[in-house]
């Protein structure tokens, strides 16, 4: 069972948020809190596997708190999910520290999702996020986009290989199989003049679609 901490300051959608989650007999929410202070204090008690926080949150927010939670040796793994999900905040979040960003709106199998990824050591960004992140001019440096030759699938893919996904996993997720998975990859390759999934991750990191 993974246990979970849930911070948001809005009552209502974090108590529903956690009746959601304990829906699944593998989650179990331990806490709730309704700003980053109040998930600081909690962890100097509570030793919950994931941590699901907003980014607009009163005294301390969600960039914040990541950002002192960063330099605790024994943090636990933080998904943000938040209704903010522009281009600068999803950077901000995962520069501060974040494994994963969904926003508000995600269906309750791609949230779950998520939180499996990232027990599993993966970072998660949604695919409306990606999609978002591709569609401003150029890429974190300022130059070309290096993935600008690729179709919005094959980006979908080249994400999810980028964070360890086999092709089994990815072809779950994206309902196709794992022999077109394996289709995609190769023509990723091909358009990315790439030799292998260690040179795709290179690009990947390159183009922001996963943190290192």
């Amino acid at each position: 069972m993974i246990s979970l901490l849930v911070a948001d300051d809005h009552t209502v959608l974090r108590q529903a948020l956690c009746e959601l989650l304990e829906k699944n007999s593998e989650f179990d929410v331990i806490a709730q809190a309704s700003d980053g202070e109040q998930v600081l204090e909690i962890l100097k008690t509570h030793r919950p596997d994931l941590i699901i926080m907003d980014i607009s949150m009163p005294r301390l927010d969600g960039i914040e708190a990541l950002r002192k939670l960063k330099e605790r040796l024994d943090c636990p793994p933080v998904l943000i999910l938040t209704a903010n999900a522009g281009e600068v905040t999803v950077r901000a979040a995962l520069d501060a520290g974040a494994k994963g960003f969904v926003p508000k709106n995600v269906g309750e199998e791609e949230l779950q999702f998520a939180i499996s990824s990232i027990m599993k050591g993966q970072t998660y960004l949604s695919p409306s996020i990606t999609d978002q992140m591709l569609g401003a001019k150029g890429h974190v440096n300022g130059g070309p986009n290096p993935v600008s030759v690729l179709t919005k699938r094959e980006v979908e893919i080249l994400k999810h290989l980028a964070d360890g996904r086999s092709n089994k996993e990815i072809g779950k997720q994206l309902f196709i199989s794992s022999r077109t998975v394996d289709t995609h990859r190769s023509n990723i390759l091909k358009k990315l003049k790439a030799k292998n999934n260690q040179e795709l991750v290179k690009i990947a990191i390159q183009a922001g679609l996963v943190s290192i």
